[in-house]
C-alpha cells in the first residue's frame, strides 16, 4: 500500500505541482525568456498563498 507513495513511482507527491501548474510555468518561463527549471524550483519553496498570488500574477502575465 505504501509503495505507491514512494517518489519513483508516483512523482507529483514529491514535486509538488500537477500537470496544470507545470505547463503553466512551462509557457510563463518560454514568454518570458526565463529558465523553465529555476521557476520550477522558486515555485516548490512558495507556501499555498505564496502559489495562489503568484499564478495569479503569471495568469495576467500571459494574457496580455
Amino acid at each position: 500500500m505504501l509503495d505507491c507513495l514512494t517518489p519513483d513511482l508516483n512523482p507529483k507527491i514529491w514535486l509538488g505541482m500537477n500537470q496544470k501548474t507545470a505547463k503553466l510555468l512551462k509557457k510563463y518561463a518560454e514568454a518570458k525568456g526565463f529558465s523553465e527549471k529555476q521557476l520550477k524550483r522558486e515555485w516548490l519553496v512558495l507556501n499555498q498563498q505564496q502559489k495562489d498570488a503568484k499564478r495569479q500574477e503569471i495568469l495576467k502575465e500571459l494574457v496580455k
